[in-house]
C-alpha cells in the first residue's frame, strides 16, 4: 500500500442496498466518482467479496466485465484497489486483504495508524532537533544561512 485516498462522502440513501453500499466504498476511497452500483469498480469489489467469501481468490482473466473492457482496463482497477489497500495479490491471484469488508477495513486502518505513528515520531524528532539548534540561541536561517537575532 502506498497510497490511500480517503474521501468524505455522504452515506448512501439505500444504506441497506448491498450495491449501494459498495459503490459507496469505491467513492469514499476514490476508487470512482460515479457512486453507480454497475460502475467496474463496484463490479470488481462484488466479485472479491464473494470470493473472500468463499476463502478464494480471482485471477484477473477471471474477471470478466464484458466484452468492451479489456483485459488492461480490469488490471488497472486491480491495481487501484490493491494500492487502496483492500486487496493484495499473491501469486497469480488477487484475495481481499481479510474474509469480510469490514476486516478488510480494520487491517487498513491498522496500517494508516502505523504509519501516522512513524510521521508523528519524526515530527517529534524535528521538534526536538528544531528547539535544540534554535531555541535560546537567538538565531534564524536567512537564506540558507544562520543570522544572529538581537
Amino acid at each position: 500500500m502506498k497510497k490511500i485516498v480517503i474521501k468524505s462522502v455522504d452515506k448512501p440513501v439505500e444504506a441497506k442496498s448491498p450495491d449501494a453500499i459498495i459503490s459507496w466504498f469505491c467513492e469514499v476511497f476514490g476508487l470512482s466518482g460515479s457512486g453507480e452500483p454497475d460502475s467496474i469498480e463496484s463490479n470488481i469489489l462484488k466479485r472479491f467479496l464473494v470470493a473472500a467469501a468463499r476463502n478464494e481468490g480471482i485471477s484477473s482473466s477471471e474477471i470478466k466485465l464484458g466484452k468492451d473492457v479489456p483485459r488492461s482496463t480490469v488490471i488497472y482497477h486491480l491495481n487501484r484497489l490493491i494500492e487502496s489497500g483492500l486487496v493484495v495479490k499473491k501469486g497469480r491471484k488477487y484475495y481481499m486483504r481479510a474474509q469480510g469488508l469490514s476486516t478488510s477495513l480494520e487491517e487498513v486502518e491498522y496500517d494508516i495508524d502505523r504509519e501516522f505513528q512513524r510521521m508523528i515520531d519524526m515530527a517529534r524528532e524535528f521538534d526536538r532537533l528544531f528547539e535544540m539548534r534554535y531555541r535560546g540561541y537567538g538565531k534564524i536561517l536567512k537564506g540558507g544561512k544562520e543570522i544572529k537575532v538581537e
